[in-house]
């Protein structure tokens, strides 16, 4: 379980980043296919140049294709002669855990602030009204979801919880932390940081931010949205998770909707 939810939060940000990183190989090999590779050979604007005939051309895809597959086995041969050892993994995933227990408030940090750059990268990469990277506002997000959901939100689940319902992952004690979280953390102290963010980083009064988080409670259905959401990930969060791994688990689930909020 522990192994588990760590390399969930990271096993998604590669996959992301190799999609884009394919997807940008893919568009280059099609728009810039080498020269060696084309199906009929380059003949000489002569009027000797003999017209390639049918046995020509097959010949020719015969060897490109024989090529590619020569290069393909080069490749796994070197992907597989890279020693994956399971007690190295084990030794790594040994060490990162006791990094989360040992440093709780530091890798809390770490993870969100994290979390946020590349969420908030990829938000700016896919709006197509960003014609320059917004270095600012990716630093807002970084300090905002390292401070808020990183240190916060470890003090709060893990030291204020704690101390006021208990420690035991029972469910009894699970919802009392989630309801306590749902209904009276969340509307005055993890919301209204986001909304103050926004205004520092856009450059528009607090007093506006405010109004505006007013307004998305009583016309758009801000915290029924919240609730819908965070509701059961809290209960399988405090319920099931190990205590040092609970915000790795947050930042998990808020990856993807810090995206949709910084667009």
């Amino acid at each position: 379980m522990k192994m588990f939810t760590f390399r969930q939060t990271h096993l998604q940000v590669g996959v992301v980043l190799l999609i884009l990183c394919n997807t940008r190989c893919c568009t280059s090999a099609f728009t810039s296919a080498p020269n060696n590779l084309a199906l009929v050979p380059r003949q000489s604007r002569s009027h000797n140049a003999r017209i390639p005939t049918a046995h020509d051309i097959h010949h020719h895809s015969h060897d490109i294709v024989s090529n590619t597959c020569s290069s393909r086995r080069t490749a796994s041969s070197a992907l597989s002669a890279v020693p994956i050892s399971p007690s190295k993994l084990a030794t790594v995933g040994a060490g990162i855990a006791k990094f989360y227990k040992t440093s709780p408030l530091l890798a809390g940090f770490l993870t969100c602030s994290t979390k946020a750059a590349f969420a908030d990268s990829l938000a700016q990469y896919r709006d197509v009204c960003t014609t320059k990277f917004n270095c600012k506002r990716n630093i807002a997000m970084v300090l905002y979801s390292g401070i808020i959901l990183g240190i916060s939100c470890e003090i709060m689940y893990n030291r204020i919880y704690p101390f006021l319902f208990g420690a035991e992952q029972t469910f009894a004690v699970a919802i009392k932390k989630v309801l306590f979280d749902g209904f009276v953390t969340a509307p005055t102290f993890w919301l209204p940081p986001a909304y103050i963010a926004q205004a520092l980083v856009y450059r528009y009064p607090i007093r506006d931010a405010m109004q505006k988080y007013i307004t998305d409670i009583k016309e758009n259905g801000l915290l029924k949205k919240y609730w819908s959401l965070w509701i059961p990930v809290s209960t399988i969060n405090f319920l099931y998770m190990p205590p040092h791994f609970r915000i790795a688990f947050v930042a998990a689930v808020s990856f993807f909707l810090m995206i949709i909020f910084s667009v």
